[in-house]
């Protein structure tokens, strides 16, 4: 092998894994119970592909979690710094961030299954320090209440997201996460109508150069 050939083959190896992890996703979510075999024949590739990258469907289903968590990660980490206002940051957080729950929401369905509960609050450790920041500044300024404690609230929140998440599985929400920065405003006290607007404003926000 020589030096020319191989970035060729490594960039290769990578969009190998990508669309592997890309079947993975379609084919779990078609049978939770899939195969390697299953997932292979969805990426378009030989078995001892798939095996390649990921040697049994553990380190697959871990493969998924991973990507996920980067998926997370950059989107905390893109776009123009969250709103001030804690309302604001609460629905643009919830907008921006529910395509990539509703990608990876087969997770649900499986991944607590195979690698358990723990895995999964793993994942949203990022999302939750940055909830619990913006509830927090909410309760100190008076526009969330303080029924319970920012840190339950999020817990409360993020049990809400698996469900609405459950939900989009079955075809009942299709929007593009309205319903889900909508409901998180709702459980932190503001009044429904007044949730839809934020959650539009949000929208006007980050539409618009900041």
């Amino acid at each position: 092998m020589t030096p020319e050939t191989s970035p060729p083959l490594r960039s290769q190896a990578r969009a190998n894994r990508a669309r592997i992890l890309e079947a993975a996703i379609a084919a779990f979510a078609a049978d939770p119970d899939a195969s390697m075999d299953d997932v292979a024949r969805a990426a378009g590739v030989v078995r001892r592909t798939v095996y390649s990258h990921f040697p049994n469907r553990e380190v697959l289903i871990e493969g998924l979690v991973s990507e996920a968590s980067t998926a997370i990660t950059e989107t905390l980490a893109s776009g123009p710094p969250a709103p001030d206002a804690p309302e604001l940051a609460v629905a643009v957080l919830g907008l921006r961030t529910w395509p990539v729950g509703d990608r990876f929401r087969i997770l649900l369905s499986f991944a607590r299954r195979e690698l358990g509960e723990e895995r999964i609050h793993d994942l949203l450790e990022p999302l939750r320090a940055t909830s619990i920041d913006n509830v927090e500044r909410g309760q100190r300024t008076g526009v969330f209440s303080n029924y319970l404690p920012a840190e339950l609230l999020v817990a409360m929140y993020e049990g809400m997201t698996l469900t609405l998440l459950e939900h989009a599985n079955r075809g009942v929400i299709v929007d593009r996460g309205e319903t889900f920065a909508t409901a998180a405003l709702v459980l932190l006290g503001i009044h429904p109508d007044r949730a839809a607007e934020v959650v539009a404003e949000a929208a006007r926000w980050m539409r618009e150069p900041q």
